[in-house]
């Protein structure tokens, strides 16, 4: 397997390295579709498989809320909505969607009964919802392009808790869900991120703490940085030891996979600066951690991930009072090396949730409201990891008080948005627009 992997990525990076892409940013948005109608659209997530067809889900909320899908053919309008979950018993329920190369597409959201899923194979219909993990809430969800899925979440583990754990369960491509398995185990423990590499490893980054409380309240320190691995197969996972601390606050740990299962971590260290530490092909150690980038002000990481080749984008908003931009930065699991931040935002010095999408080409999209004078739905691209970013654009028409909600690309850089808005009866919609290279 692992010379498999080795042969692999060898491929990706000759063609990103050798050959990069050199797509021109030529391409358009359509004029947005509206996709939510009878109720109140919320919290929509979207993804977008290997030839261009999109599928886009959402709450709907009419009498009861339930999950409700669209989907749309390369070149084609959006079809009949579908409904995908039962009533659901919460009105915050996140929903999110992978899909494969292949259009084999799964979603995950909560509610009060716990985290449920649903599948919908290529060009049919939504399967029946499933409860996955009864009572959890909070899940964080991977799955590749083959169709290798995970979800992490924890079970206590709080400030006032005695117990608690970092849990998972794992799907192969065309397989079932394996049943709950415990990461680790503890009093106090936070789970920060999970990453998937393309033949199914797991890298879940959690942090043990401390807590005193008393009547008012609890005072938290000593947060104690891991990522724990569970290779293809192997059904154990291995925990990395310590990474990061004691320190007083917690690491807000990213983790990003290549396709030959190399790995890096980025967290924010004891000084304030994110740094990255790699991890080779079949786990192992991690790595010296190096300075990836120094924010100016406080930030919001959008994402960190990584293109078939190693090649990894770390996108993040920073705040500097009165203003607030949209930040790329370039990195290598190979050499754990990066570059100096990009401005991405353009003139806009009002930013705000910003999102970001990259597929395994390294193709790329970000997405941010823009405040500043008319509000707006702001869009950036680049045909690959190294590339140039295009200039931003506006992708919004219809609504008020907008928002963005959902975004996606796929390996040619065709691309999804979804952005909700008020319309004329204070109804909350959901748009959908379409890029096109």
């Amino acid at each position: 397997m692992n010379n498999i992997r080795l042969i692999v990525r060898l491929i990706f990076v000759a063609v990103t390295v050798g050959v990069a892409p050199v797509w021109a940013q030529t391409g358009s948005w359509s004029a947005p579709v509206v996709l939510s109608t009878g109720g109140q659209g919320w919290e929509a997530a979207a993804a977008i498989d290997g030839d261009g067809n999109s599928v886009a889900l959402w709450d709907e909320r009419t009498t009861q809320d339930q999950l409700w899908s669209v989907s749309k053919a390369s070149g084609s309008t959006w079809g009949p909505i579908s409904n995908v979950s039962p009533a659901l018993q919460t009105t915050s329920v996140l929903p999110a969607i992978r899909i494969t190369t292949a259009g084999f597409a799964t979603a995950v959201w909560s509610d009060s009964s716990g985290v449920w899923t649903a599948d919908r194979p290529s060009s049919s219909k939504w399967n029946p919802a499933q409860l996955l993990i009864p009572g959890a809430t909070h899940p964080m969800f991977v799955m590749n392009s083959r169709g290798d899925a995970a979800v992490a979440w924890i079970v206590g583990g709080g400030p006032r808790s005695t117990s608690g754990s970092v849990m998972a369960v794992l799907r192969p491509a065309g397989g079932g869900w394996s049943a709950p398995q415990t990461i680790v185990s503890g009093a106090h423990l936070i789970a920060d991120h999970a990453g998937m590499g393309a033949f199914g490893e797991v890298v879940v980054t959690w942090e043990s703490y401390n807590a005193v409380c008393g009547k008012y309240g609890c005072a938290l320190s000593n947060y104690v940085l891991h990522a724990s691995r569970e290779n293809t197969g192997t059904g154990t996972w291995v925990d990395s030891g310590p990474l990061l601390g004691p320190d007083k606050s917690a690491h807000d740990a990213r983790v990003a996979l290549d396709s030959g299962g190399g790995a890096i971590l980025l967290a924010l260290n004891s000084t304030g600066l994110y740094a990255s530490a790699t991890q080779g092909n079949s786990g192992g150690a991690w790595s010296a951690f190096k300075t990836a980038v120094t924010p100016k002000g406080s930030t919001i990481i959008a994402d960190l991930a990584s293109d078939d080749a190693g090649q990894v984008t770390l996108v993040y908003e920073s705040i500097s009072y009165p203003t607030s931009q949209a930040f790329a930065v370039n990195g290598a699991i190979a050499s754990n090396t990066w570059s100096s931040p990009e401005v991405l935002s353009g003139a806009d010095t009002s930013v705000g949730q910003v999102q970001f999408a990259l597929a395994s080409s390294g193709a790329s999209l970000i997405i941010w409201l823009s405040s500043s004078g008319t509000p707006a739905i702001r869009a950036s691209s680049r045909s690959s990891a190294t590339g140039a970013w295009s200039t931003p654009v506006s992708l919004s028409g219809p609504g008020s008080y907008i928002s963005p909600e959902a975004s996606a690309v796929e390996a040619t850089g065709k691309a999804i948005v979804i952005y909700s808005g008020y319309n004329a009866a204070s109804v909350h919609t959901e748009y959908a627009t379409n890029y096109q290279p």
